[in-house]
């Protein structure tokens, strides 16, 4: 098993993505922590995975940070992975029609929620022997979209971020790297158009489809195990060609 006595965190559990990290991670053995600012849609992941512990929290908070660590520490004895997947989204405008209020909430969890897990995370993995960082990202950091300002711009930061890690903690055995979806078929896909038809058809990838929440598990599990020991400080992109015209 390729994550087996592995402890990883997984933030944003409860959503598409995050869901089918947490599934995935478990089928492969590791213990998890997972958290979801949303209860109902956190315990559906936790309750078809066998001793994993579900924290609800807002993940732009330190006390919340600092719990999924010490949660880890003490009920798995450390914390050997760290999956970022937590996202608030906001109106999609420009920077001329979106609220101050509506920016600073998402970087609160998008960006400077990602620093506090970290802050937290970090010591504990290099009292062991180190581990895996996995910023999901997003293809639209490389290629935005109309009124995605806010959004590309914190996933780009990711990018920026997953090098800086790779280059301070490389000495303590901690790689990290970014994980850059495309256009996923999962609820907050689904939610920024009329309908799923309506959202499949603007797939906009060479395959003229979306991705599936797996494939992009399939990607963090990869950077998670040991297959990925040699990569640190880059971005895996999963996007269906998205960003190859």
């Amino acid at each position: 098993m390729r994550l087996k006595n592995k402890t990883a965190i997984i933030t944003g559990a409860g959503g598409g993505i995050g869901g089918a990290v947490a599934s995935a991670f478990a089928r492969q053995g590791a213990r998890l922590v997972c958290a979801d600012i949303n209860q109902a849609a956190l315990d559906e992941t936790v309750s078809q995975i066998d001793g994993a512990i579900g924290i609800v929290g807002d993940a732009g908070e330190e006390a919340h940070a600092r719990d999924l660590v010490d949660a880890a520490k003490a009920e798995f004895g450390g914390v050997d992975v760290v999956v970022s997947c937590a996202i608030r989204d906001v109106p999609y405008l420009p920077v001329t029609e979106l609220s101050v209020k509506d920016w600073q909430r998402s970087l609160d969890v998008n960006l400077t929620g990602v620093f506090l897990l970290l802050k937290h995370a970090i010591p504990v993995m290099a009292e062991g022997s180190g581990g895996s960082i996995i910023l999901v990202a997003s293809q639209l950091a490389r290629a935005p979209k109309p009124g995605r300002a806010w959004y590309a711009s914190q996933k780009g930061a990711l990018l920026s971020l997953a090098k800086a890690l790779a280059v301070d903690h490389a000495g303590q055995g901690i790689r990290a790297n970014t994980l850059s979806p495309g256009p996923t078929a999962d609820a907050r896909f689904f939610s920024q158009w009329p309908s799923e038809a309506v959202a499949h058809a603007h797939a906009a990838t060479l395959f003229e489809r979306l991705g599936d929440p797996a494939e992009i598990a399939a990607g963090a599990l990869f950077l998670a195990s040991d297959e990925a020991s040699f990569m640190t400080g880059t971005d895996l992109l999963i996007d269906g060609g998205y960003t190859a015209v």
